[in-house]
């Protein structure tokens, strides 16, 4: 009979532990979904261009000018906009050395849509809401719900520069 007891006792205890809810979890509330705003008309701005983004920091100035070195390129985000319809890619900065690299660049972007001044795009694995402030220039909004920014950015590259073999 003891034999018996254990076994049940054990087998119990086991289900109470899988039926009990985990305390991690209580009163844990699920992320609420992120605000899109609605399309109320057309674009009211043209967002082409190339940009560079954060997630903290923002600067103030309406524009970033960077003047790399030869054979190097800094980070960047290309907006390319055709009336209501836009579409982003990002490029990773990058080292020019004359040897191929295995380095994958995808070529499939951000896509979707403007209105007004806010813009909503969507990619796997990417989710933009963002707003255009005409008195900085500058996109505010989220990307996948954490903060971001972007920036118009100019870039000026130097003169008289050795070519990559």
């Amino acid at each position: 009979m003891r034999r018996l007891i254990v076994p049940l006792v054990t087998c119990a205890a086991a289900a109470c532990a899988a039926s009990t809810p985990s305390r991690a979890h209580d009163g844990a509330e699920p992320s609420p979904p992120i605000a899109v705003p609605a399309r109320t008309g057309h674009a009211a701005v043209d967002l082409t261009g190339t940009w560079t983004t954060g997630s903290a920091g923002e600067p103030e100035a309406k524009q970033i000018e960077r003047r790399p070195e030869c054979n190097y390129s800094p980070a960047v985000w290309i907006i390319e906009q055709s009336g209501d319809t836009v579409r982003a890619w990002q490029f990773p900065e990058r080292r020019e050395q004359g040897i191929a690299t295995k380095e994958a660049v995808s070529k499939a972007g951000a896509e979707g849509w403007v209105s007004g001044a806010d813009v909503v795009m969507s990619m796997s694995g990417a989710r933009y809401v963002l707003h255009y402030d005409s008195t900085s220039g500058h996109l505010r909004g989220t990307l996948n719900g954490a903060p971001f920014w972007a920036v118009p950015l100019q870039i000026v590259r130097p003169e008289g520069c050795i070519p990559v073999p």
